[in-house]
């Protein structure tokens, strides 16, 4: 019986757990994040299937080196066979009429392959550094994921904190309303104490319901960002407010991934100028053919025993010399805007370089600036607290004025606002040195 019993418990917690599954939250790290949104997202998907249909056109292209081999069979019906006249006047003849069959077949393979080639090694070169760029541009995608993911995940843990606090001051506030009413029924307080009181709790519970808003529509961003199902739910985990990370300032990286494609560009604007140069190199190709032909004048003839049924064949292998002589200065003008292409790589490769480094600049400073201000906000707000602690326990004494109480107590509240921008501040900035400095994998570990 008591065997029975363990069963039917382990049984009843068993299907609770099901059943409340639906509930359940799980609690994601910002490492679990950014480790779901690199194997969900499906842009970086696209990509990465992007990369392989470049990968692909290399097989592709390089077919175009290898020999080509075709096979052909024809039947021709001459309804009216056409005739050659050849001059036989040394006989004494005018000349000698030859009639062609009506009736002719053939068939056999023909033998094409380049030898020397320079366009078409260089477009091979070409089609190589194109699925080079989609390597780097999966590589981009996946940096931006990962700030973009990053990026959200603190504002979700920043609003958080801010409805976590505001929910300690709604508490205290209605231990203060609490005290201000049994004051009143004691004479000891004034009605419109409590009605300002209440009003102060008013203005608290819209901003947790605004809060409680944002944060939905922050979890919405993040869940987008990471290919996240929308019908799930979780839980980001508590900033730790109190304490702040430092990234290494090792200056801005060269390897960036927007500054690989731009030099990628440059080569590839490069070797399109390389190709279209090239066209006027000669180029060799071999050729070959082998084939097996037959004529007869009456159908009936082949198959039947007769002559008509011998296949003639022939073959023989040569090579085929083209040399560009006059294309209507095409490739004059191409070469032109090809060397205006390559400038433009160049010109648009250090522009790039000259914004990212302002950039990286412009993040050391206001990170500089948001740890000052941070440090400054968080005594601020931790003086705050102290004194509405101070005039609320005067109050309750009867030595200050309620006045006083929620003038401090609004001072706690700008206090915590600014201590939550600032620490968000600082750790958006952080993270764009991280990114500018190439360490943004370093969120990963």
């Amino acid at each position: 019986m008591k065997i029975r019993k363990i069963e039917f418990g382990l049984l009843l917690s068993f299907t609770l757990c099901i059943s409340t599954d639906c509930w359940c939250q799980a609690q994601l790290s910002l490492q679990d994040c950014l480790n779901y949104v690199l194997n969900n997202n499906l842009k970086l998907k696209t990509a990465q299937n992007q990369g392989m249909q470049a990968r692909q056109a290399i097989t592709e292209n390089r077919a175009k080196l290898l020999p080509l081999l075709n096979g052909f069979a024809s039947f021709d019906d001459n309804f009216e066979p056409p005739v050659s006249a050849t001059d036989q006047s040394d006989n004494g003849i005018p000349y000698y009429i030859t009639h062609t069959l009506q009736y002719s077949a053939g068939m056999g393979m023909q033998l094409s392959m380049p030898l020397y080639n320079q366009t078409l090694l260089t477009s091979m070169r070409l089609v190589k550094q194109a699925s080079e760029m989609s390597v780097l541009q999966e590589e981009k995608i996946s940096e931006d994921l990962l700030e973009n993911t990053a990026k959200m995940y603190f504002m979700t843990q920043v609003t958080t904190e801010q409805i976590s606090l505001i929910e300690k001051n709604i508490q205290s506030l209605t231990e203060l309303r609490n005290q201000t009413y049994a004051l009143g029924e004691n004479g000891m307080a004034l009605e419109v104490d409590l009605q300002r009181v209440d009003l102060n709790l008013s203005k608290l519970r819209t901003a947790k319901d605004n809060a409680l808003l944002m944060l939905q529509q922050q979890y919405n961003s993040l869940k987008y960002i990471m290919d996240y199902p929308a019908e799930k739910d979780f839980s980001v985990t508590d900033a730790n407010i109190s304490q702040i990370q430092q990234a290494e300032a090792n200056g801005m990286s060269n390897d960036l991934p927007e500054l690989k494609m731009l030099r990628q560009s440059v080569r590839i604007a490069e070797t399109q100028l390389q190709m279209t140069k090239r066209g006027y190199i000669p180029s060799l190709s071999l050729t070959g053919f082998l084939q097996w032909n037959a004529w007869t004048g009456d159908l009936k003839r082949w198959g039947s025993g007769y002559p008509d049924n011998k296949l003639w064949n022939s073959y023989g292998l040569g090579v085929s010399l083209r040399i560009p002589i006059f294309d209507g200065l095409d490739k004059r003008s191409k070469t032109r805007k090809g060397k205006l292409d390559v400038a433009n790589a160049e010109l648009e490769l250090q522009d790039t370089q000259r914004d990212m480094q302002v950039e990286y600049d412009n993040a050391l400073n206001e990170r500089t600036s948001a740890l000052q201000n941070y440090q400054r906000e968080k005594e601020a707000y931790e003086l705050a607290q102290e004194v509405y602690n101070v005039t609320s326990d005067q109050y309750t004494e009867g030595v200050t004025t309620m006045t006083a109480v929620l003038q401090d107590q609004m001072n706690v509240n700008q206090a915590m606002s600014g201590y939550l921008d600032a620490y968000l501040n600082y750790r958006l900035a952080n993270l764009t040195i991280l990114k500018l400095s190439g360490q943004l994998n370093n969120l990963l570990k």
